[in-house]
Parts: structure tokens; sequence; C-alpha cells
């Protein structure tokens, strides 16, 4: 395979670690929303990377391409919206990095594409979806807090992930346990995970008790890589 002079390491670990895209690619119509009110065209995944090219409307062409080493975060909803984050800065925002949204048309099934996207991308990759699929360990009705407004949904452990599923469309997410930093809870009643999504940190309100068990379980199963063991603080009785 011919690689383009400015790829980098990084970029190239990324597309040899991609045989689920490598064997065939996804294509979409698609909406690219900008501030001039956007252009229609066809958003791509391949094995290379991501691209966007506009069909009809001016002359010139709308074509964008990303590797996915210059590739920051890239967010797939269980609704119609793709976001892309580059690395490209933004003069204009006091160099904040240039996001790029992109709405599918109709109701395509993303599965596929999430399936493809989640086995092989790191951790740049954000599933804003809630994927209940298989037998979960154990599971929890709550609320998400947030500064503004919440959302409520369940909240369930898997052998390989951890997911929040809502109704409310782009609030969901599955995280794998990579993508987890950590997991907390002060109580019975609360629980906060850490990931590596910007702006990542995620407080719940629980409607069931947690069990101290199950969480430990969860704990030790996200620390262990790091060598971290969790400090009890109950008194062991002496033999």
């Amino acid at each position: 395979m011919e690689l383009r002079t400015k790829e980098t390491a990084l970029g190239l670990i990324v597309l040899l670690a991609m045989p689920a895209l490598r064997a065939a690619g996804f294509e979409y119509p698609a909406r690219h929303d900008h501030w001039r009110g956007g252009c229609a065209g066809m958003l791509r995944f391949t094995p290379e990377g991501v691209s966007f090219s506009q069909v009809g409307g001016k002359k010139t062409k709308h074509q964008l391409t990303w590797t996915y080493g210059y590739i920051q975060q890239l967010e797939l909803t269980d609704g119609r919206l793709i976001r892309l984050l580059s690395y490209k800065d933004r003069p204009a925002l006091a160099g904040k990095d240039q996001p790029f949204d992109f709405t599918l048309d109709g109701s395509p099934d993303l599965a596929p594409l999430y399936k493809a996207l989640t086995g092989n991308l790191d951790q740049r990759f954000v599933a804003r979806l809630g994927d209940l699929s298989g037998t979960a360990q154990w599971q929890i009705p709550v609320k998400r807090v947030r500064a503004i407004r919440g959302s409520e949904g369940v909240l369930a452990v898997f052998e390989d992930r951890v997911v929040y599923k809502t109704a409310v469309t782009g609030e969901s997410r599955t995280w794998r346990d990579s993508d987890i930093r950590n997991v907390s809870s002060s109580g019975p009643f609360d629980f906060a995970l850490d990931s590596l999504e910007k702006g990542g940190t995620f407080s719940f309100q629980l409607k069931q008790a947690l069990d101290p068990a199950q969480y430990e379980a969860l704990w030790r199963r996200l620390n262990r890589p790091r060598g971290l063991s969790l400090i009890s603080t109950t008194k062991e009785n002496p033999r």
C-alpha cells in the first residue's frame, strides 16, 4: 500500500490496525454543515481515512480529506450527526481546533460502521450511542447530572465496556475499557466516570443503590493494567 509522504508514524499505526475498513469502506450521502449554510456531498470512510466530496453546487468543489493520524476526535452519534475534530487552528477563535459536522441523509444503518470503528480505532473514537448488545454484568437506572439539563437512562456494565443509554439523541455513550481514565463513587447513589473524550467527565445519580462488590470489581478491572489497588476503609478482623 502506498502512503503519502506526510503520513506520520501515528497515522501509519492506525492505518495498519484497520482490517475491517481495509476490506470494505463505507459511503454515505451527507451535508457538511458550516457557517455559510453547508453543502451536499458524499462522506466516505476508507482504510486511509475520512473524506468528503461535494456534489453539485459551485464549480470549485468542496473537497476535504483526513488520514486517521490527523483526526483529533471522531464522534459517531445515534442520530445522523458525525463530528470530526481536526488539529487545524481557527485563528478567529483564539486558535481553537476546527470541528467538521456532517449530517447524514435519511436514517442509514450505522451499526456496521460503528463495529468497524470501535474495533479498530484508538481512544480518539467517541461512540455517542448505547451499545447494549450481549449480556450485561449489571445495570442501574440513572440520571446524568449536567450544569443545565440532565438526561435519564440506564448505566450498564459489560465485560469489555461501560454503557450509558438514554432516549436523548447524541447523549448516550459506549466506553471501551481503554476509553476510561477512572471511575469513582462517593456513596451508594453516586457514580462518576472520567473518559478520554474531551470534556469527558460524566456524573450520575443512581436510582438504585450501587452494589459495593460490583463497583469494586469494575474499579479493579479498569485499574489493574495500571498497577493500582483499591484502598479499603473496612478494618480486617484479627485472627
